[in-house]
Formats: C-alpha cells, structure tokens, sequence
C-alpha cells in the first residue's frame, strides 16, 4: 500500500492554451484531435513542473476537463446531464446538473475518454522512476446528489422507485469502472465526493427536507453506495476519499462542522481520507480520532486554495501537529481541495497556486 506524507488533491489551474483551445473547439473552429494534441502538450509541461517542485505524487491536473464530477460520471451508461443557470454569489453561471435516464452500467469494451487520459498520464511518468501517478475520479454518491438533492427528481427511469437496486447498480458499475482502470496500470486512486458536505450544511438540510427525506436515510444511501463501491478493490491499489466543503470558482458551497459525517465516513474501507480543514469553519479534528491506531492515512487539507493569502511554514507545522495528536501518526499533508474544480479556476493566479505547492513541499521535512 502507498504510504502518503504529502500530496495535492488533483486539479491545476487550467493554461491560456487550453482555455483558448477549448474556446475553438466548442466553437468548430478545431476539431477534437487538434484539441487533444494542445491537451496532451500542457499536460506534459505540468507533470513536468510538479516533478520540478518536488512532489512525488503527480496528476494531469484534470486539464481535459470541464467539471470535477461529470466528466467522470459521463463515463457511465444510464447518467446523463442537464444543462441550467444558476446564480451563486451576485453571478448567474452556466452549469450542468446529473440525473439518471436508465440502468446504470460501465462497459469495459466502450470507449472511455478518462482511461484514455489516465494512459496519456501513466505513460507520461514512466520517465520519472519514484514518481506515482494518481487518477482522480468522482464517486458514487453524487449521482445520487445530483438526480435526488440538487435536481430534486423523486422518479428514476428503469428502476421506478427501488433506491436499493440503484444503489446496487451503482456500486458495481463502479466496481467494475476501478477494475478498469486497474488493469491500465492504476495504483492510487482518489475518489472525490462531496455528498458528504452537502449533509451538514444546514441550508442545505432544509432543502432535503423540503424535498421529503431524513438526513439520516440519506447517509445510509450514501454509506451502501460508496461501501459497495470498493467491493472486491485490489490489494495493492490504494484509494483515498475525498470531499471539501464545496470549491466553485474559489467560493465554498457549505457550512458546518464534521461530526455527524465523520463516524459514518470511517466506516467505509477507505485507504485515506482527505479533509479539507484551511480555516475555522471546519472545527476541531476530534471527530477524526477514531482513525488512531489503525492504517487509515488522514490527509489534512491545511493549505487553502481559494484564498490567496499564502499561509507560513509555522502556522501548517502547528496545526499540523494539532491533527497528528488527535488522529495519530497515520497523518499526512495536502491543499484542501484542487485548484480548479471548474475549468475557470479559482481565483488565484498561477504564482500563487506554485508557492502553495512550494510550501506544502517544504513541510516534508517535519512529516
């Protein structure tokens, strides 16, 4: 099993090229295999410059894709999207919401753009001995957030009203989809969710209530769901869990403490699990000393993202020590999410996303 001292969660700000790229292409100007080839350049450069600052666990930083989640969920069959406006923080965006339009199923034999783009990165760090490559993908849950809680659709095609066969469907078409990129080479993989935060927002409660379920019954879906999931999981395939408080443009999408989350959570087999805890709103790290003595890595997220202030060697080495004496020695160091959830990024510059990559490296040294 891969042992983590300090890793980034994913996701870069997205180069001029790219933008400029993907502009021209939904755009007809350039055709696909244009595009790619501009893809495959930038992604090239950037694993180059992650190895060039230090870091030993690389992504492709999510760069051929629009969403964190939906790129990823595409990959099945019966999850389709709809496109709506939405006005978040004064500013109307477009965005793109699931929602389940059959059975759901991953076909191995199908032409999959993500394994695609994990064998582009997998090749790609082979010249680097010691350097890891990590696939991030997007877990189970949020096809449940998505057709559920955000669209708020009660009927579900194909399976009229049984939440236990979608459940079961779901967990072994991720079974099935890990299996995959597993026999592609795929070591470590991170599996991104934040249904879990959704659950403790308390605006966001009152919707699911409105909407007529108990935050309980929906933990538990969440709970079969992400545990079904990793089912029949590689021995020597790390996976860690993911989830932050929300991450659009720079902005958090909810609010709360862990506390509620973190007993049902730990349940799950999880390798590790990464935390987002980059300011006060996230509590204290109690919640978390259930992890102690066992081999479960908790990974915490220190270094923001979306502020740009950059924090201090000794401010990290404190709170750093702070986690490691509530969850133990299994602890290890990250962002508290990606910078570019969204292919607009967050709102830092690229010199800022660097020095926070700068100090995460320097931390090495006390981890």
């Amino acid at each position: 099993m891969l042992k983590i001292k300090y890793d980034i969660v994913g996701s870069f700000l997205r180069p001029e090229k790219i933008k400029e790229a993907r502009a021209k292409y939904f755009n007809q100007e350039i055709d696909l295999k244009t595009l790619r080839k501009i893809e495959d350049d930038e992604i090239a450069k950037l694993v180059d410059k992650q190895v060039a600052h230090g870091l030993k666990i690389v992504t492709d930083g999510e760069f051929r894709r629009r969403w964190w989640h939906l790129d990823w969920l595409k990959e099945f069959n019966g999850f389709t999207t709809q496109h709506l406006d939405k006005t978040r923080n004064g500013v109307t965006n477009h965005i793109e919401l699931g929602m389940i339009n059959g059975k759901i199923t991953y076909d191995k034999d199908k032409y999959h753009p993500e394994i695609e783009a994990w064998d582009y990165l997998f090749n790609l760090v082979t010249k680097y001995p010691g350097i890891e490559a990590k696939k991030c993908i997007s877990g189970p849950n949020m096809i449940l957030v998505d057709h559920f809680l955000q669209l708020g659709l009660k009927e579900v095609p194909y399976y009229n009203g049984d939440i236990d066969a979608l459940i079961d469907d779901i967990g072994k078409a991720f079974q099935i989809a890990i299996k995959d990129l597993y026999d592609h080479g795929c070591r470590y993989l991170q599996i991104d969710d934040t249904s879990w935060t959704y659950m403790i927002d308390d605006n966001f409660l009152l919707k699911v209530s409105s909407l007529g379920y108990k935050k309980e019954d929906i933990l538990e879906w969440f709970r079969k769901v992400s545990t079904k999931a990793l089912e029949n999981k590689p021995i020597d395939m790390t996976i860690a869990n993911h989830f932050c408080k929300g991450n659009f443009k720079g902005y958090p999408l909810f609010s709360g403490l862990y506390d509620t989350v973190a007993p049902i959570i730990c349940q799950i087999p999880y390798d590790g699990f990464f935390v987002e805890y980059d300011d006060e709103r996230s509590g204290s790290f109690t919640p978390w000393a259930r992890l102690k003595n066992t081999n479960v890595t908790f990974v915490a997220g220190l270094i923001s993202t979306k502020n740009p202030k950059l924090e201090t060697y000794d401010e990290i080495k404190t709170r750093y020590f702070e986690a490691k004496r509530i969850v133990g020695k299994n602890i290890a160091l990250s962002p508290q999410c990606g910078f570019a959830s969204v292919e607009e990024g967050n709102c830092i510059d690229e010199k800022t996303q660097w020095a926070k990559i700068d100090l995460l490296v320097s931390c090495q040294d006390f981890l």
